[in-house]
This record gives C-alpha cells, sequence and structure tokens, in this order.
C-alpha cells in the first residue's frame, strides 16, 4: 500500500499542523448543533479530503452511506439533481448520509445555484462536505451556508516530525540532515513529504541525499525542458516523450509551468505564453497525469 495512503491520518489527534482549524473542527462536531455544510480550502496536497473523511467517520457515516463525486468529472446541472433527489431517502445503514464534492470549485454556475436550497435547508440525516484548491472560484452564497475552513502547507519544523513519525511506523533509518532534505522539497506539503519518503526508502544511506538532490534536479531540468517544447509548439512527439520521463506530482508541474509562462509574458509579448497559461489554469489534483496530458496537448493544437 502507498505510504501517502498507508499513514492517512483517521483521527484529529494524528493529523499534523493547522492546529487551530483542528482544535475548532473537533469542538464543532462534539456540539449538538453541528453545521450540516463544511467547506475545505487549501492547497493540493495539504490534507483537505484527509479531514473531510475524518469528519465523516465522527458524524458516525456509513462507508456504504458516503457520496464522494469528483466534480471535474460531474460538474452540471444533471449532477445537481441527483443530490437533491437523493437527500431525501435516507441512509442504507446507520443515521447519517454525507456528500463529499471534491474539487467543487470545477463545477459550474448552474450546478452551485441548484444546490443552494439544498445546502441551506438539509434533511436531518444530510451533511455536504466542499473541497477546492480556488475557493474564489466557488460562489459566495455555498460558502456562506457552510463551516469555512482553511488548511494550510506544514510548516518546517512539523513536516519533519511527519517524516520523522513515518520514519518510525516503517523502521526507516534517516538522520537529521537526510530528514531535512525531504521536508526542504517538499515545500510543507505532507502528500508530498510521504511520498518522497517512499521513493528513497530503500537506498543505501550514503547515497540518499544524492538521490533526493538529483532527482530534483533532473525534475527541474524536464520540466524547463517542457515549458521550451510547449512555447515553441515542438510537436507532440517531442512533447509526450517528456512528459513520459517526468515523476513529479503533475500539480507541481503545473505551477512551475504557470510560473515560467508568467515570466515570458512579462519580458516578452508572445501569445503562445497566453495559450499555455489558460490551459494550465485548472489544476490537476482530480485529473492527474490526464489532465497534464491534455493540458499540453491542448497547448499545441
Amino acid at each position: 500500500m502507498a505510504f501517502n495512503v498507508k499513514h492517512r491520518p483517521k483521527e484529529f489527534s494524528e493529523f499534523f499542523g493547522n492546529v487551530p482549524t483542528i482544535k475548532s473542527l473537533d469542538g464543532v462536531l462534539k456540539s449538538r448543533d453541528k453545521p450540516h455544510a463544511f467547506f475545505f480550502s487549501g492547497p493540493s496536497g495539504c490534507g483537505k479530503t484527509t479531514l473531510a473523511r475524518i469528519i465523516v467517520n465522527k458524524l458516525g457515516c456509513n462507508l456504504n452511506d458516503l457520496h464522494e463525486i469528483n466534480m471535474g468529472n460531474n460538474r452540471g446541472i444533471d449532477t445537481a439533481r441527483e443530490i437533491i433527489n437523493g437527500v431525501y431517502f435516507m441512509p442504507l445503514y446507520g443515521d447519517v448520509k454525507v456528500y463529499l464534492l471534491d474539487e467543487c470549485h470545477k463545477s459550474t454556475l448552474d450546478f452551485q445555484n441548484a444546490l443552494l436550497k439544498i445546502v441551506e435547508e438539509p434533511p436531518a440525516h444530510v451533511y455536504f462536505i466542499f473541497c477546492t484548491t480556488e475557493p474564489d472560484k466557488v460562489i459566495e452564497t455555498i460558502k456562506n451556508r457552510c463551516a469555512c475552513y482553511s488548511v494550510s502547507k506544514l510548516s518546517p519544523k512539523r513536516i519533519k516530525k511527519l517524516i520523522t513519525s513515518v520514519c518510525e511506523k516503517e523502521n526507516i533509518d534517516l538522520d537529521e540532515d537526510q530528514i531535512k532534505e525531504i521536508a526542504k522539497i517538499s515545500l510543507g506539503l505532507p502528500r508530498q513529504a510521504v511520498l518522497i519518503l517512499e521513493q528513497i526508502k530503500d537506498l543505501p544511506s550514503e547515497d540518499i541525499i544524492e538521490a533526493i538532490q538529483s532527482y530534483t534536479e533532473k525534475d527541474k531540468t524536464d520540466i524547463k525542458r517542457l515549458c521550451r517544447a510547449l512555447l515553441e509548439k515542438k510537436n507532440w512527439k517531442i512533447i509526450s516523450k517528456i512528459i513520459s520521463g517526468l515523476d513529479v506530482e503533475p500539480e507541481t508541474i503545473r505551477r512551475a509551468v504557470l510560473g515560467y509562462m508568467s515570466a515570458v509574458l512579462l519580458n516578452k509579448n508572445e501569445i503562445q505564453a497566453v495559450v499555455v497559461i489558460e490551459n494550465f489554469a485548472d489544476n490537476f489534483y482530480s485529473s492527474g497525469k490526464a489532465g497534464l496530458v491534455l493540458a499540453c496537448y491542448e497547448s499545441i493544437t
């Protein structure tokens, strides 16, 4: 089992960082008058859906009554109608039914407006959880009906504690410099830190830091190659080969490409940079590598 799944927190006490958010959620869920809609925003890989699943457990929702919807693939009015019609059916098991709407900013305006009334006045057995990396794309009237929480990246100190904790559970022997290097490269994102740790866990101790740095340098070089290829509208065979060689989280690549193209656009009037920025505007948290491939393809066609 992948480390990011195996070591996903199942209780608030296991969650690293975001202490005020955790304390607030814990208190809210213990109260008699719980909100029936939660809204989580924050960078990809910081723990939004993890917190959502902890809430699902705290509410006593059976997994058969959890409706987790990827809004990138189910974004329109038909999905809204299905939800509205479905909320009135009682749970199959237990007393609670939860709708977890991941990457909710990808939903259409019609979807969001259609859901307003049911989010404001849901049946007693229904709860909604919205997760997004781009809260500004969700209408205020949805957010106003939710208990809203911002989930942040971890500080260097906390990300090192997370790495140390996973190392202890997996019997991985790393020294302080090696842990520090992983923490530096993960940029405060728990999921990224755990994925990096899994990549280097079987290497000889003397090779770990060099391996991490070589991965990083190679990744930077390959991403720059991809940026130049997109800017020059190279043929698809060249670009697809570069993409195939990249072993980096797609969302990290997306942010790097946006930074590169923004720098180009600020220095000269390059219409192709605008095209690439438009195609890379939406994050790849849900679509993953398929989203990256499509954004690259549409940038040169």
